[in-house]
Parts: C-alpha cells; sequence; structure tokens
C-alpha cells in the first residue's frame, strides 16, 4: 500500500468515546499509504478512546472543528464507538463538516456506528450501507439500502460493521481515497 495515497490529506473526525481500534487502526493504514492524516474534533487538546468495555488512551487533536475547512480535505474518515458518533450527530458543526463532504462528492468512510453521524445529513436516500446492526433500523429510516456484509462501497461511501472488519475497511477505504472524487456520491 506504500504511496497510494501520497499528496492526499484525509480528516479523522472524533470526539470522547470513538471506539480506539477503529480510528488507529485505519489511521495507521492511511498514513502507511503515505496519506497524510488529521485529527478533528469538537474540542481542543485531546480526546479519549473507548476501548471495549473500558477507557482507552488519550490522542491529540489537530485541528477543531472551528478551524477545519473541508477543503483542505481529499476525503473524509468516521470510527465508531457508541458515545462518539451520538455525540458528532448532536453537534451541528460535525453534520455540516460531513455534508460538505457529502455535496463535493468527496470519499468518505465510516465503521460500526460511525455512520449515525451521515444520517443527520439528510442525504443519504437510496445509498447502500452496512454499520454495527443496532443502527440498522435508522439507516434503513434515512432511506438507506443496509446490507450485512463486512464492507460495503456506493459511489466512495464506505462503511463496516465492526473491528473485525477493519481489514475489508482499510482497503476498501484507501483505493476509493485514491480514486477520489466520486460525483456520484454528491446529492442530485
Amino acid at each position: 500500500m506504500t504511496n497510494q495515497l501520497q499528496g492526499r490529506k484525509i480528516a479523522i473526525l472524533a470526539t470522547d468515546g470513538f471506539e480506539e481500534v477503529e480510528l488507529t487502526e485505519p489511521r495507521e493504514a492511511l498514513e502507511e499509504a503515505a496519506a497524510e492524516t488529521h485529527l478533528v474534533s469538537p474540542k481542543n487538546g485531546t480526546i479519549k478512546a473507548w476501548n471495549h468495555t473500558k477507557w482507552g488512551g488519550d490522542y491529540e487533536v489537530d485541528v477543531t472543528l472551528d478551524e477545519a475547512d473541508h477543503t483542505d480535505y481529499h476525503g473524509l474518515m468516521l470510527p465508531g464507538g457508541v458515545m462518539n458518533p451520538d455525540s458528532l450527530r448532536a453537534d451541528t458543526r460535525a453534520v455540516e463538516f460531513a455534508t460538505k463532504f457529502l455535496h463535493a462528492g468527496k470519499p468518505i468512510a465510516a465503521i460500526c456506528h460511525g455512520p449515525q453521524l451521515l444520517i443527520e445529513t439528510k442525504e443519504l436516500q437510496g445509498k447502500t450501507m452496512t454499520s454495527y446492526p443496532s443502527i440498522k433500523t435508522d439507516l434503513i429510516n434515512a432511506g438507506v439500502n443496509w446490507v450485512d456484509k463486512e464492507v460495503v462501497v456506493d459511489h466512495g461511501l464506505t462503511t463496516s460493521r465492526k473491528p473485525d472488519d477493519i481489514p475489508a475497511f482499510n482497503s476498501k477505504m484507501i483505493e476509493e481515497y485514491r480514486e477520489g472524487v466520486h460525483e456520484e456520491l454528491a446529492p442530485n
């Protein structure tokens, strides 16, 4: 995967309570592919990970949402965890940030509960996606064709169900970021 993403910048949007492995492993894969990653968060300083059943490590925020500009990035990655996307979906700045990626047709990768933020964009009608099973109904109610597969790609929108799917998620995520803008991802 070396240098596949040379010259690409990827925003990783997260806040306290993200599932640690769903941020660290995809970020490592992106950086191994030569992408520059920025951890973007509503708050400055550090955010705290969740590690399965207990708190995990602290991670330094690179750019706050107030400072982040979607035009600086080639793609967006959304880790899951239960608390993280639930907090982000209630933050209008986070919803607006994600919506701008959709409108620009820029690739987005979301794993586990990460797609919850995308529901709030009201731009998922007709998309085929997967997620952690507990948010299946939410996605269906948002107009998504939900499928139970380890990784699903719909015109630059990459989704996976859980940490076990990370290898497939990473591979497809990198492929979509390498392809770049997908006009079909942008709403009509």
